[in-house]
């Protein structure tokens, strides 16, 4: 299972551990009142349906992750063959509000019901699998919503055999996560702050004697948070697993969260989380966490202004946007690449290791359709070294005031291209240079989502 981080601001970035996760919802499907009328095992599926329901039945689809269909095909106990797993609810008149999970299994050409079972709730919010007891076959964990915004709560069912059982968990969650923590599959809950929980991070254990999953160890997160937006696993060295958790805070800014476990004291860490201390991660810009060079370790970001000019009209700089990686020794964040970010038309230029932090500057101009890039002398801009300027593509195509650029990149909207001064001395770089730097940022490092873009 791979974890799908959601929306129109994710990267498509590959990791290399293997998750699953819930919560971080997208608009769910409109309930349906029966699927299609279908030949061979959907007909058979159906017909199951249909028969435990009382006097017809709608179905019901997980609002958020990565299995969203209202009946799921899932190789639940790894013997090549797939179970099938539907969320319903009936259209009786006695007043019932409970949703069905009906559990179905092929043997010799026909389908069976395992079990159904219903719960009193109104809608289904995930669907998972993971191994949580350790038997070698995966349990079904769902998560289903109450009447409390933001507040949902696991069930574990188990499947063997042709027989359907539960595993008491009695968890409330805002989002939940599978995935290996300690050499083992754990589930990791994460509740943001409300009436009825504090915000954490939990680590569920399965205890065999009471079958039933309990919370191992927990750590607080940050209760400013009021929506999760990327929630990933990654591998953050020394043999440590941790979900990286990008959320939005109350005032709409962004703050990046780590929770890793900690096995010389048996506990979850959150070291990016300072109580009445401000989250060095904490950004104004909508910028995910991301795997910026394929090698299945999560980068985090972090934003501060470039130098500029304190005189009365003087332009802000562009903001600096640099990639870092955690280091669970130190539990502190190491800068792993240095970039300058255009929000506006999302892009980031690469940042020369050569070039010294507090030496240089970025300055917009033109409605931010040009960012010049400038020595930077201490009181002010120095020498002018290169600029960047987005061209609209009609533009380009047109060589409307393009004659001085040469082109990096194109598509159906933009022309992104450069001037290079060439001014001489240790900071100037060549042609090939700048074109290498530039990168798309929805496409290779971070994403700022769905940007409303001026025309330049």
């Amino acid at each position: 299972m791979k974890l799908k981080a959601l929306g129109a601001a994710v990267l498509g970035v590959s990791l290399l551990l293997s998750a699953g996760g819930c919560g971080i919802t997208n608009l769910s499907k409109d309930d349906m009142l029966r699927p299609p009328k279908t030949m061979g095992d959907e007909a058979e599926i159906e017909q199951l349906i249909a028969s435990s329901s009382k006097g017809g039945y709608t179905l019901k689809y997980p609002k958020s992750g990565s299995h969203r269909n209202a009946v799921t095909m899932h190789d639940i106990d790894g013997d090549g063959v797939n179970e099938a797993i539907a969320f319903f609810r009936d259209r009786d008149k006695d007043g019932s509000t409970g949703v069905h999970i009906m559990v179905m299994y092929e043997r010799d050409g026909k389908w069976a019901l395992s079990g159904d079972l219903t719960t009193e709730t109104t809608d289904v919010d995930c669907l998972d699998f993971s191994d949580v007891n350790y038997d070698g076959t995966q349990e079904i964990l769902v998560g289903y919503s109450t009447y409390t915004a933001g507040v949902n709560f696991l069930s574990v069912y188990t499947y063997q055999n042709g027989k359907t059982g539960t595993i008491e968990s009695g968890q409330n969650y805002s989002s939940f996560y599978c995935g290996n923590l300690d050499g083992k599959s754990k589930v990791i809950t994460l509740s943001l702050f409300n009436n009825e929980n504090e915000a954490k991070a939990t680590m569920l254990e399965y205890d065999p004697q009471r079958n039933a999953l309990y919370a191992q160890t927990s750590v607080a997160m940050d209760g400013n948070v009021a929506s999760y937006k990327n929630v990933v696993f990654s591998d953050l060295g020394n043999g440590a697993n941790g979900l990286v958790v990008d959320g939005f805070l109350t005032s709409g800014e962004m703050v990046t969260q780590i929770i890793y476990y900690d096995p010389s004291d048996n506990v979850l860490a959150n070291p990016l989380y300072r109580d009445h201390a401000q989250n060095v991660t904490q950004r104004k810009q909508e910028v995910l966490s991301a795997d910026i060079n394929n090698d299945g370790k999560v980068a985090i970001p972090t934003v501060s202004a470039l130098p500029f000019s304190t005189k009365s009209g003087s332009p802000a700089a562009a903001d600096q946007l640099v990639w870092n990686s955690f280091h669970v020794e130190t539990a502190e964040l190491q800068p792993v690449q240095r970039t300058v970010v255009n929000y506006d038309y999302s892009y980031t230029i690469k940042i020369p290791d050569t070039w010294q932090e507090g030496s240089f500057t970025a300055l917009p101009e033109e409605n931010n359709a040009v960012l010049a890039f400038c020595e930077w002398n201490g009181d002010g801009p120095g020498v002018r070294l290169f600029d960047i300027k987005v061209f609209a593509t009609a533009d380009w195509d047109q060589k409307k005031g393009t004659e001085a650029y040469q082109l990096i990149s194109k598509d159906s909207r933009y022309a992104y291209a450069f001037i290079n001064h060439h001014p001489g001395g240790t900071m100037t770089l060549e042609n090939d240079a700048i074109k290498s730097a530039f990168s798309l940022l929805n496409k290779s490092t971070g994403s700022t989502g769905n940007i409303s873009k001026p025309n330049p």
